[in-house]
């Protein structure tokens, strides 16, 4: 098939758009995405310390090396990386996002559960379930990156969400009934609130590894996480792969979910946000900060 710009043959096939692009100008018209994004939110600003969260997948791997390219020649931003090693059987992530790190030429920020909170994701999956345990590991592990970068003078975490995740995330909390804990959520990450940036935001998970792929510098990173995802089999993993089978056969599905979410997230934001946890602002439910909830059960674990 002949790339519809240039009629060189095709790399990647949008069915969405129904393009079909050569290397050349899906390059170009994902890295257009990223930046239209940037320039939108206002993400890049002189002085910034930018940290790119690395999961040791492609997705992060990815988001790392278009950073890298569009900082190049910008002396006013300094940009590092970090890395959450979270205790999992087989998980691989702190090395291979070191690779990815070296390779790039960053400085690598890591941490890990074990020091940090005196537990690991296999210990908590053990004793918690799939379901708590997805709960809890999302929340750690935001904690924990917001203290390295609070200890790094990092200004902004960069995370690759992908059009993919924002509609998965948006879709599963309707289907469970928590959909305030994406409409509300604060654009920052851990209990200090750095600001988050999500270069990536409008880009489809196929083509970020795509993207990816051609790239030496993402070499190893491979199409899936290295880490098993401890919601493996939860309700949330479940909608998700719903999802993914009805986008399939309806292009564009993931886009409208995430533009909706979008949508409504400033309405709601026009009429007053929900009450807040006044610890760590998250929003509360029935009364309780979960968030918080967690936070204490796996300190009490860790004196007991």
């Amino acid at each position: 098939m002949q790339c519809d710009t240039c009629r060189r043959e095709a790399l990647v096939f949008q069915p969405y758009s129904g393009k079909h692009l050569c290397p050349v100008h899906f390059l170009k018209d994902f890295e257009a995405k990223a930046k239209r994004a940037i320039r939108l939110h206002g993400w890049l600003r002189p002085g910034d310390h930018i940290a790119v969260v690395l999961s040791g997948d492609a997705s992060g791997a990815a988001l790392l090396v278009f950073l890298v390219k569009l900082t190049a020649n910008r002396r006013d931003i300094r940009l590092s990386a970090i890395a959450i090693d979270p205790g999992m059987s087989g998980c691989s992530a702190p090395d291979q996002a070191r690779n990815v790190a070296d390779a790039c030429g960053i400085e690598l920020f890591c941490g890990s559960f074990a020091e940090r909170y005196g537990t690991t994701m296999d210990a908590i999956v053990q004793k918690d379930g799939q379901e708590v345990a997805c709960r809890s590991c999302r929340v750690l592990i935001h904690d924990l990156i917001g203290e390295i970068a609070e200890a790094h003078s990092v200004t902004r975490c960069a995370f690759p969400t992908t059009v993919d995740d924002s509609a998965g995330a948006f879709f599963s909390s309707l289907l469970s009934g928590t959909v305030e804990c994406t409409l509300f959520s604060s654009g920052t990450t851990g209990k200090n609130h750095i600001p988050v940036i999500r270069p990536f935001m409008e880009v489809p998970a196929p083509e970020v590894i795509r993207y990816a792929e051609l790239h030496p510098e993402c070499d190893g990173c491979g199409t899936l996480p290295p880490c098993p995802c401890p919601g493996s089999g939860s309700r949330s993993a479940d909608a998700r792969v719903a999802l993914d089978t009805y986008d399939h056969r309806h292009p564009a599905t993931k886009f409208a979910l995430a533009n909706l979410a979008g949508t409504l997230t400033g309405i709601a934001a026009a009429q007053g946000l929900p009450a807040s946890c006044p610890v760590c602002g998250e929003p509360i439910s029935d009364g309780e900060c979960e968030a918080c909830s967690i936070r204490r059960n796996i300190e009490r674990r860790r004196v007991s």
